[in-house]
């Protein structure tokens, strides 16, 4: 019984690691939590979360719906689904997929956002658009004018299941100052 007790313990104590706020999943460093991540509410998409320790946290977008279709994804007119198929269900790029810190569904199923590292990352916030397979960098914007020489990252915090903002903490290094500051941004 005891086992039983320190195993389900284990079990709460890693969920709540890996789950910062609703919706958020933690996956750099101890957070990470390797497999698939579904995506809430049906969604017809999943996340493969790589914990490849060293290497940092990587991903892919899979389409897991029966014969690769939108599920429960609300299409606009006309209905169309062309970027996904039964042998086409697996999307990854380098610029958003490697050295993630955390990612978050929308509530509308269509898009996911993902922060990534500067280590072996780009350090910025996309939003991947799930239906037309295309993403866009949100953080860091142009008017930031950040220094080149300087790494950045990213690591979303929250998102609000009512109007869609999503909170990321920004953390840059300022050479003024000699310190890494981070800023609080949200996003649309």
């Amino acid at each position: 019984m005891a086992r039983v007790v320190a195993a389900l313990l284990l079990l709460v104590s890693c969920a709540a690691n890996a789950t910062d706020s609703e919706g958020v999943v933690k996956a750099s460093g101890k957070n990470c939590v390797h497999g698939l991540h579904q995506q809430p509410t049906g969604g017809p998409f999943a996340v493969f979360l790589f914990c490849d320790d060293g290497l940092g946290s990587n991903l892919g977008v899979i389409n897991t719906s029966g014969g690769a279709g939108p599920g429960r994804i609300d299409l606009p007119q006309p209905k169309l689904w062309e970027k996904w198929d039964v042998n086409d269900r697996f999307w990854q790029d380098p610029e958003w997929a490697t050295d993630i810190t955390s990612f978050a569904w929308a509530k509308d199923l269509k898009s996911l956002y993902v922060a990534t590292s500067e280590v072996y990352g780009t350090g910025a916030l996309y939003k991947l658009n799930l239906v037309t397979r295309t993403f866009v960098k949100l953080v860091p914007t142009p008017a930031m004018r950040l220094n080149s020489k300087y790494g950045y990252s990213t690591e979303i915090k929250h998102i609000n299941s009512r109007t869609g903002d999503v909170s990321v903490n920004f953390s840059a290094f300022n050479p003024s100052s000699q310190k890494t500051e981070v800023t609080v941004i949200v996003v649309k």
